[in-house]
Protein backbone atom coordinates (compact mmCIF):
# COMPACT_ATOMS: atom_id res chain seq x y z
CA UNK A 1 0.00 0.00 0.00
CA UNK A 2 1.44 3.22 -1.26
CA UNK A 3 1.95 6.06 1.30
CA UNK A 4 0.10 9.59 1.15
CA UNK A 5 1.99 12.33 0.06
CA UNK A 6 2.54 14.58 3.57
CA UNK A 7 1.32 17.61 1.53
CA UNK A 8 -1.73 16.74 0.23
CA UNK A 9 -2.92 14.93 3.76
CA UNK A 10 -2.29 17.83 5.47
CA UNK A 11 -4.73 19.61 2.60
CA UNK A 12 -7.02 17.10 3.16
CA UNK A 13 -6.98 17.22 6.86
CA UNK A 14 -7.37 21.25 6.60
CA UNK A 15 -10.29 20.89 4.22
CA UNK A 16 -12.22 18.60 6.55
CA UNK A 17 -11.52 20.95 9.47
CA UNK A 18 -12.68 24.15 7.48
CA UNK A 19 -15.81 22.05 6.57
CA UNK A 20 -16.55 20.75 10.32
CA UNK A 21 -16.53 24.43 11.60
CA UNK A 22 -18.52 25.63 8.57
CA UNK A 23 -21.52 22.73 9.87
CA UNK A 24 -21.08 24.38 13.24
CA UNK A 25 -21.58 27.88 12.60
CA UNK A 26 -24.40 27.30 10.34
CA UNK A 27 -26.10 24.67 12.80
CA UNK A 28 -25.58 27.92 14.98
CA UNK A 29 -26.98 30.53 12.49
CA UNK A 30 -23.67 32.01 11.80
CA UNK A 31 -23.41 33.19 8.20
CA UNK A 32 -20.15 31.92 6.61
CA UNK A 33 -18.42 34.18 3.98
CA UNK A 34 -17.44 32.39 0.90
CA UNK A 35 -13.79 31.45 0.52
CA UNK A 36 -12.25 34.46 -1.23
CA UNK A 37 -11.58 33.10 -5.05
CA UNK A 38 -7.97 33.73 -5.66
CA UNK A 39 -7.30 37.03 -7.53
CA UNK A 40 -6.46 36.17 -11.83
CA UNK A 41 -2.89 36.33 -12.56
CA UNK A 42 -2.11 38.94 -15.32
CA UNK A 43 -1.63 37.28 -18.15
CA UNK A 44 1.87 37.86 -20.08
CA UNK A 45 1.59 40.45 -22.68
CA UNK A 46 1.67 39.06 -26.06
CA UNK A 47 4.18 39.88 -28.74
CA UNK A 48 3.53 42.35 -31.49
CA UNK A 49 4.11 41.23 -34.49
CA UNK A 50 6.97 42.60 -37.06
CA UNK A 51 5.20 45.82 -38.62
CA UNK A 52 2.89 46.15 -35.47
CA UNK A 53 6.55 46.75 -33.63
CA UNK A 54 7.87 48.47 -36.70
CA UNK A 55 5.30 51.38 -36.50
CA UNK A 56 5.70 51.68 -32.43
CA UNK A 57 9.01 52.07 -32.94
CA UNK A 58 8.70 55.66 -34.44
CA UNK A 59 7.96 58.69 -32.96
CA UNK A 60 9.07 62.42 -32.04
CA UNK A 61 12.56 62.69 -29.89
CA UNK A 62 11.05 64.94 -27.08
CA UNK A 63 14.36 67.11 -27.74
CA UNK A 64 13.95 69.68 -24.76
CA UNK A 65 12.79 66.33 -22.31
CA UNK A 66 16.24 64.88 -23.55
CA UNK A 67 18.45 68.09 -23.01
CA UNK A 68 16.39 68.38 -19.39
CA UNK A 69 17.29 65.18 -18.87
CA UNK A 70 20.82 64.43 -19.92
CA UNK A 71 22.44 65.56 -16.38
CA UNK A 72 21.11 62.27 -14.94
CA UNK A 73 21.32 60.06 -17.92
CA UNK A 74 25.08 61.35 -17.66
CA UNK A 75 24.89 59.49 -14.17
CA UNK A 76 23.71 55.99 -15.73
CA UNK A 77 25.90 53.27 -17.83
CA UNK A 78 24.56 54.51 -21.15
CA UNK A 79 27.80 57.22 -20.59
CA UNK A 80 29.84 55.08 -17.89
CA UNK A 81 30.32 52.41 -20.30
CA UNK A 82 31.30 54.32 -23.81
CA UNK A 83 33.26 56.89 -21.90
CA UNK A 84 35.78 54.01 -20.19
CA UNK A 85 36.03 52.30 -23.35
CA UNK A 86 37.30 55.41 -25.20
CA UNK A 87 39.83 56.17 -22.31
CA UNK A 88 40.61 52.11 -22.40
CA UNK A 89 41.35 52.58 -26.14
CA UNK A 90 43.16 56.37 -25.82
CA UNK A 91 45.39 54.86 -22.81
CA UNK A 92 46.43 51.76 -24.56
CA UNK A 93 47.30 54.21 -27.74
CA UNK A 94 49.59 56.08 -25.98
CA UNK A 95 51.90 53.18 -24.52
CA UNK A 96 55.33 52.82 -26.49
CA UNK A 97 54.71 51.16 -29.54
CA UNK A 98 51.74 49.89 -28.84
CA UNK A 99 50.66 50.98 -32.33
CA UNK A 100 52.26 48.86 -33.99
CA UNK A 101 50.14 46.00 -33.28
CA UNK A 102 47.13 45.51 -35.38
CA UNK A 103 44.65 45.04 -32.86
CA UNK A 104 45.36 48.26 -31.23
CA UNK A 105 44.85 50.34 -34.87
CA UNK A 106 41.77 48.03 -34.85
CA UNK A 107 40.46 49.09 -31.74
CA UNK A 108 41.53 53.33 -32.71
CA UNK A 109 40.15 53.18 -36.44
CA UNK A 110 37.00 51.34 -34.71
CA UNK A 111 36.67 53.60 -31.64
CA UNK A 112 38.24 57.06 -31.73
CA UNK A 113 38.97 57.43 -35.42
CA UNK A 114 35.64 59.59 -36.87
CA UNK A 115 33.04 58.61 -37.36
CA UNK A 116 32.49 57.23 -33.86
CA UNK A 117 29.29 54.83 -34.55
CA UNK A 118 30.38 52.03 -32.07
CA UNK A 119 30.54 54.44 -29.10
CA UNK A 120 27.69 56.48 -30.40
CA UNK A 121 25.79 52.66 -30.87
CA UNK A 122 26.34 51.60 -27.54
CA UNK A 123 25.61 54.59 -25.87
CA UNK A 124 22.25 54.94 -27.68
CA UNK A 125 21.64 51.10 -27.35
CA UNK A 126 21.96 51.68 -23.15
CA UNK A 127 19.94 54.70 -22.46
CA UNK A 128 16.18 54.80 -22.18
CA UNK A 129 16.32 58.50 -23.64
CA UNK A 130 18.28 60.84 -25.59
CA UNK A 131 20.04 58.10 -27.65
CA UNK A 132 20.69 60.87 -30.32
CA UNK A 133 22.14 63.56 -27.81
CA UNK A 134 24.08 60.40 -26.23
CA UNK A 135 25.23 59.87 -29.72
CA UNK A 136 26.35 63.17 -30.60
CA UNK A 137 28.47 63.49 -27.71
CA UNK A 138 30.30 60.40 -27.91
CA UNK A 139 30.88 61.90 -31.11
CA UNK A 140 32.75 64.99 -29.81
CA UNK A 141 34.40 63.08 -27.07
CA UNK A 142 35.65 60.05 -29.23
CA UNK A 143 37.03 62.79 -32.11
CA UNK A 144 38.61 64.61 -28.58
CA UNK A 145 40.55 61.26 -27.89
CA UNK A 146 41.76 61.08 -31.34
CA UNK A 147 43.18 64.82 -31.46
CA UNK A 148 45.47 63.75 -28.06
CA UNK A 149 46.52 60.32 -29.52
CA UNK A 150 47.46 61.92 -32.62
CA UNK A 151 49.03 64.32 -30.98
CA UNK A 152 50.94 62.14 -28.16
CA UNK A 153 51.07 58.71 -29.29
CA UNK A 154 53.81 57.19 -31.19
CA UNK A 155 52.66 56.85 -34.72
CA UNK A 156 56.48 55.95 -36.16
CA UNK A 157 55.51 52.44 -34.73
CA UNK A 158 53.27 52.22 -38.03
CA UNK A 159 54.05 52.24 -41.32
CA UNK A 160 53.97 55.93 -43.12
CA UNK A 161 51.52 54.71 -45.49
CA UNK A 162 49.20 52.65 -42.77
CA UNK A 163 45.47 54.42 -43.53
CA UNK A 164 44.98 54.31 -39.32
CA UNK A 165 48.62 56.84 -39.17
CA UNK A 166 47.35 58.95 -42.16
CA UNK A 167 43.91 59.94 -40.28
CA UNK A 168 45.72 60.46 -37.17
CA UNK A 169 47.81 62.80 -38.78
CA UNK A 170 45.55 64.36 -40.71
CA UNK A 171 43.21 64.96 -37.33
CA UNK A 172 46.67 66.61 -35.54
CA UNK A 173 47.24 69.04 -38.40
CA UNK A 174 43.55 69.70 -38.95
CA UNK A 175 43.15 70.50 -35.33
CA UNK A 176 46.62 72.49 -35.38
CA UNK A 177 44.91 74.90 -37.90
CA UNK A 178 41.92 75.35 -36.24
CA UNK A 179 39.02 77.62 -37.45
CA UNK A 180 37.03 76.40 -39.74
CA UNK A 181 38.90 73.29 -40.11
CA UNK A 182 38.83 72.00 -36.69
CA UNK A 183 34.69 73.66 -36.57
CA UNK A 184 34.10 71.33 -39.46
CA UNK A 185 35.21 68.67 -38.28
CA UNK A 186 33.43 68.85 -34.89
CA UNK A 187 30.07 69.41 -36.95
CA UNK A 188 30.50 66.10 -38.97
CA UNK A 189 31.93 64.38 -36.00
CA UNK A 190 28.56 65.58 -33.88
CA UNK A 191 25.99 64.87 -36.36
CA UNK A 192 27.05 61.64 -37.58
CA UNK A 193 26.96 60.17 -33.77
CA UNK A 194 23.64 61.88 -33.55
CA UNK A 195 22.16 59.72 -36.23
CA UNK A 196 24.34 56.90 -35.14
CA UNK A 197 23.03 57.20 -31.31
CA UNK A 198 19.30 57.80 -32.82
CA UNK A 199 19.04 54.58 -35.33
CA UNK A 200 20.24 52.39 -31.69
CA UNK A 201 17.39 54.26 -29.93
CA UNK A 202 15.07 53.54 -32.10
CA UNK A 203 16.52 49.78 -32.44
CA UNK A 204 16.44 49.56 -28.98
CA UNK A 205 12.97 50.79 -28.87
CA UNK A 206 11.83 47.97 -31.65
CA UNK A 207 13.59 45.07 -29.54
CA UNK A 208 11.40 45.83 -26.60
CA UNK A 209 8.61 46.12 -28.72
CA UNK A 210 9.10 42.67 -30.32
CA UNK A 211 9.99 41.55 -26.78
CA UNK A 212 7.18 42.96 -24.21
CA UNK A 213 8.29 40.82 -21.61
CA UNK A 214 11.59 42.44 -21.88
CA UNK A 215 10.26 46.00 -21.67
CA UNK A 216 7.84 44.71 -18.33
CA UNK A 217 10.87 43.36 -16.70
CA UNK A 218 12.90 46.53 -17.04
CA UNK A 219 9.76 48.30 -15.65
CA UNK A 220 9.43 46.57 -12.53
CA UNK A 221 13.42 46.60 -12.00
CA UNK A 222 12.96 50.86 -12.67
CA UNK A 223 10.08 50.54 -10.10
CA UNK A 224 11.91 48.97 -7.39
CA UNK A 225 15.21 51.31 -8.26
CA UNK A 226 13.12 54.45 -7.52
Amino acid sequence: MTQEHPDRAEIRRRNRLAAKERREAEALGIAVAAPAAPAPQPAAPAPLGFRAALRGSFGMAPIRGDVAALPGILRTRAFAVPLAVTLLVAIVALQSGALASQWVQLAVQSVLLPPAFVLAFIAGMLTKRGAWLMGALFGLLSYGAAIFVANAADLSAMEATNPVRTMLEGIATRAAGGGAAIFSDLYFVAVAGMFAGAFAGWYNRFLRAMSPSRAARERRGQRRRG
